[in-house]
């Protein structure tokens, strides 16, 4: 970076934290240095700004096919305004296609012409029609207990389907939607494209990104929220709080439900009861119930991947999900049975959240799919433990400037159930070998 570009930077980011002092001030005062409270008519406060679960839940990916290529978005435009069409579409009955079966299941991994949005994890059918209030006739099937990760729209055959890559089902219904809207939508100009190629080698992710990606750095202000937050969406009785500040920690009690900060990290540690739920909660609606009282001051927060008991929601920046260390703009909810009228809850967080970008013109090349597997490969790594590779953005902070971090582009992979950067998991083969 030459010396006048990083004059302008640093002159940029003195003047936005100048502004931000005093508002900063207060909110690290009021994390830290609450009076006890009890009875508080703030708790009752109705929150603004709530979540949508249109927002929350909505697909990560875009896949066009069209002319024999297949080509993917991340724009959370794009990705709306395509899940809007399908919203306001009429459907037919859906029915299961496939049961099972990797042979017949593989039939269905291209069209002719058509879209895919695809999520992380999976999600669940009837979680997705409430969402999106969809008019979805259902047979005899369950929508409560189908998974997928993938809608599949095929506008050749006018067909809408439901691809889980784990159980290889496929579940199709007909579709009456506005294709010309929809291949305008896909084929607008300034609409950018990566391209991919079809390839099922990582635990049913069927895409590869075929080329080198450019992908640009940013800086971001560093926000504390205060911890009131936290405590007016996560309590369910928020009439009678007690707040305890002569431990090590401040803390927040009320019945059976507690909230804990550590005021070093900045992490955010609650559990607590879920009751009154019906046959129709899960843990999709459950968290969310949640997330969505954290309003928008949080970030663009979206649902990420989950496993039995956890669901993770994770900050978002140009439709890439954004990693870090204690939670840093981040949710992980914790349900302990999601069947039972009453459960346990446990979530986990940080007050610390991304605000305001810095611009920034530097750039990281980050190397194609199938050259990071190979490299994955030849270091030790094995295939069948890859569960999925991503792009994301990592949290790293500026020790000299407290409340600006930068985020910075690379590969993650999920490695035997667990997420790590490329640079983290080919330092941890290197150590296997070694042992």
């Amino acid at each position: 970076m030459k010396i006048t570009e990083k004059i302008v930077r640093f002159g940029l980011i003195f003047l936005v934290l100048l502004s931000l002092y005093f508002s900063v001030s207060i909110w690290i005062s009021s994390s830290k240095k609450e009076q006890p409270i009890k009875n508080d008519s703030q708790l009752a406060t109705t929150v603004v700004n709530e979540r949508l679960d249109t927002d929350v839940f909505l697909p990560l990916h875009l896949v066009r096919m069209q002319n024999g290529k297949s080509e993917m978005n991340t724009s959370e435009n794009l990705i709306t305004n395509i899940q809007n069409e399908i919203k306001h579409s009429s459907f037919g009955k859906l029915t299961q296609t496939v049961v099972g079966n990797s042979e017949q299941f593989e039939k269905y991994l291209s069209m002719e012409l058509g879209v895919e949005l695809l999520y992380e994890g999976p999600f669940l059918l009837s979680e997705y029609i409430s969402v999106y209030n969809l008019n979805l006739q259902l047979t005899d099937l369950s929508a409560d207990q189908i998974f997928f990760t993938c809608i599949q729209v095929d506008l050749a055959q006018n067909k809408i389907r439901f691809l889980d890559f784990n159980r290889k089902d496929v579940y199709e219904a007909s579709i009456s939607m506005d294709n010309e809207k929809v291949l305008n939508l896909m084929n607008k100009v300034g609409v950018q494209y990566n391209q991919i190629s079809d390839q099922q080698a990582v635990a049913g992710k069927h895409y590869y990104l075929s080329e080198d990606q450019k992908m640009k750095k940013y800086s971001y202000i560093l926000a504390s929220q205060p911890v009131t937050k936290f405590r007016n969406a996560f309590f369910s009785n928020t009439d009678n709080i007690q707040t305890n500040e002569d431990s090590k920690d401040l803390s927040y009690t009320s019945g059976s439900e507690r909230l804990t900060v550590d005021e070093k990290l900045g992490t955010i540690h609650f559990n607590g009861n879920i009751e009154a739920r019906t046959a129709k909660d899960n843990i999709y609606s459950d968290s969310f119930n949640y997330i969505k009282k954290l309003g928008t001051n949080m970030g663009n927060i979206r649902y990420f991947d989950r496993t039995d008991t956890e669901i993770n929601y994770r900050t978002f920046v140009e439709g890439f999900p954004v990693f870090s260390e204690n939670d840093k703009g981040q949710v992980r909810i914790t349900i302990g049975n999601d069947k039972a009228e009453k459960s346990t809850v446990v979530i986990e967080t940080s007050v610390d959240t991304i605000q305001v970008p810095i611009p920034s013109e530097e750039e990281v090349v980050l190397k194609s799919t199938e050259s990071l597997l190979e490299q994955l490969i030849a270091n030790g790594a094995n295939s069948e433990k890859i569960n999925s590779m991503m792009i994301g953005y990592t949290w790293h902070k500026i020790e000299e400037i407290t409340q600006v971090v930068d985020l910075t582009p690379e590969w993650y992979i999920r490695y035997d159930n667990k997420w790590y950067p490329e640079r983290e998991l080919l330092e941890k083969l290197a150590n296997l070998e070694v042992e």
